[in-house]
């Protein structure tokens, strides 16, 4: 019993180390977005009732990388060679079930009255996404045609393979999705909807790119160490690296926001990347995959506010706003390329 306690504290440690990774959703812009609608509505005296379903839609997202199972904290070739028997082995399966955060937030449910079945739904919710999860990096390792990167579509120019690998790095980050999620949603709305309202669209397309725009603060969140020297061995200007990683954000914006509102959705996100260029310079904020991104508060509430208030704006001015939004990218672009330079060389 005493291996079986050693193997089971050892999971315990990975376990909370890697719960302490999602303590960047805490300042990712949509959350601040969300919790600035739950205190609106708590100062108001309302529930924040409105807030529920974009709080279901992160638990949602989260709970992908958080079904992970406990044992799977231990490399199987080292796990073999562990000198416990079979009888010990089922055991210790059976037990390290109780270290899944998805098996405490179902005894919380239980406990906080949530009702049984609730709570066994979201259990059952639970593992049939551990099971996707599991399949879907099996099918990964069987072959490349199964990994959903390798069909990343290469792009011509210079830049071409540096925009390919920042598409396939955005691909590996929650806030991608979840703004894949709002864009599904629009347009459900718009095909299934009797008569659905014009001014929902460029609301929409402004979530869009606020659920993007936390990554904008840093673009190179992913690349830090090697990564980094890479590029400054790259005889690429400033401008031109930030470049790449602007056109990969924009693509995924753009075929996200088209079916929605496209003048809105791209007038948002060039306003998120204008403002996003200098945390991405100065800042050293490192980011983790199959995590939300992480960004800084004050620039956050800035982004947030730059991404309605000029998708608005764009809807009732047209293209206007959307070519100021470009000038002030085109300018962020440039200055920041520069200290880029300056910083690197």
């Amino acid at each position: 019993m005493a291996r079986l306690f050693a193997i089971l504290k050892f999971i315990r440690l990975a376990v909370s180390r890697e719960l302490k990774t999602f303590e960047s959703i805490k300042f990712n812009n949509f959350f601040l977005f969300v919790a600035l609608m739950v205190y609106a509505s708590l100062k108001s005296g309302l529930e924040p009732q409105s807030a529920e379903p974009l709080l279901m839609l992160l638990g949602l997202l989260v709970l992908f990388p958080i079904s992970s199972d406990p044992l799977a904290k231990i490399p199987p070739s080292r796990l073999s060679l562990w000198p416990i028997g079979g009888r010990e082995r089922i055991l210790l399966r059976i037990v390290s079930l109780g270290l899944s955060p998805v098996v405490w937030i179902t005894v919380l449910l239980m406990w906080r009255k949530a009702g049984l079945t609730q709570a066994l739904t979201f259990l059952a919710l639970a593992v049939i996404v551990q099971c996707l999860v599991v399949l879907a990096n099996r099918l990964a390792i069987r072959g490349p045609r199964y990994n959903v990167m390798h069909y990343v579509p290469p792009f011509p120019g210079i830049l071409g393979e540096l925009i390919r690998n920042s598409l396939r790095e955005m691909l590996t980050i929650l806030d991608t999705y979840l703004a894949a999620l709002f864009s599904v949603g629009g347009i459900a709305y718009r095909l299934l909807s009797p008569r659905p309202n014009a001014t929902a669209f460029p609301v929409l397309s402004a979530l869009v790119a606020l659920a993007l725009s936390t990554y904008a603060q840093s673009l190179f969140g992913l690349e830090f160490g090697s990564g980094i020297t890479r590029y400054r061995l790259l005889p690429l200007r400033g401008w031109q690296i930030l470049l790449a990683k602007d056109i990969a954000f924009l693509s995924v914006l753009t075929v996200l926001v088209a079916p929605l509102d496209l003048g809105a959705g791209l007038t948002s996100g060039v306003a998120a990347l204008a403002l996003g260029h200098r945390s991405t310079i100065f800042s050293r904020l490192e980011q983790r995959r199959w995590r939300f991104a992480t960004g800084r508060v004050f620039m956050g509430v800035v982004q947030m506010a730059a991404c309605f208030g000029l998708a608005l704006g764009e809807r009732s001015t047209g293209p206007a706003m959307l070519v100021f939004a470009a000038s002030a990218w085109v300018g962020s672009l440039l200055w920041y390329g520069r200290a880029w330079e300056r910083k690197n060389d």
